[in-house]
């Protein structure tokens, strides 16, 4: 690779930063060429990408990028992760796809500004994603509101039974 190609390479990798929620970084020895395009292929149903580059050229992005930081997780065969919405979403899909053999292994991560190590990676991918935390409080909003309406409604309802007793009294 020469010495323009490089330089387009880092570029291209400082562009992807850029526009990223959530960068994460993981190691995917061990893991099949099909195994690797099948979470290629989940990962962009969510808009995010899994892309291969050389572990240098990664580094002087991030340097460049002033992420001197993230270089920690830079080690060993990288695949670096972009999330371009939801931030959370990426990890989740990792998560799903680790059950089984759990490769691929996560080094750590950035999501807006925020470094997450390993540890945190599980926690992260516990949480509910943006639309689940805006169903839950859509839920609890309307909640409170409904049991008025039912109560309200139940006032019409016992004065109308209320006076039709009165009105069978009359009759009597």
């Amino acid at each position: 690779m020469g010495k323009e190609e490089k330089k387009e390479v880092v570029k291209e990798v400082k562009d992807k930063i850029d526009r990223a929620s959530c960068i994460c970084f993981t190691n995917y020895k061990g893991l099949s060429a099909p195994r690797i395009n099948e979470l290629r292929r989940t990962l962009a149903t969510k808009n995010a990408e899994m892309k291969v580059f050389k572990n240098r050229l990664i580094l002087l992005a991030l340097k460049e990028k002033s992420l001197d930081k993230l270089s920690r997780f830079v080690n060993g065969p990288m695949a670096l992760i972009f999330a371009y919405d939801d931030p959370l979403q990426p990890l989740k899909i990792i998560s799903d796809f680790r059950k089984g053999d759990k490769k691929p292994i996560v080094n750590g991560g950035y999501i807006d500004g925020d470094i997450f190590d390993a540890q945190s990676f599980v926690k992260l991918a516990s949480l509910p994603s943006k639309e689940e935390m805006y169903k839950k409080m859509i839920g609890s909003l309307s909640s409170p509101l409904n049991k008025m309406v039912y109560i309200l409604s139940g006032i019409p309802m016992k004065l109308l039974s209320v006076l039709s007793l009165l009105l069978k009294q009359k009759e009597e």
